[in-house]
């Protein structure tokens, strides 16, 4: 059985990679996904959802993960 978790309590973030740095980082749900180092296109890894307390929508960066 798959884990359920609350979705009033978590935030669906879009976790990526960029082929052309080779780095990597997660990006809030109403923003684009697009590398930090480069700004260029970047390649969906996941669709992790991580609880709502652990992120800061205002920097669209995850505290501790």
């Amino acid at each position: 059985m798959r884990p359920r978790h609350d979705s009033v309590g978590h935030v669906i973030l879009t976790a990526w990679m960029c082929p052309s740095c080779d780095v990597a980082g997660r990006t809030a749900p109403e923003n684009e996904p697009e590398c930090w180092n480069c700004g260029g296109q970047v390649m969906v890894t996941a669709r992790p959802a991580v609880p709502a307390g652990s992120f800061n929508s205002g920097t669209g960066t995850t505290k501790g993960l």
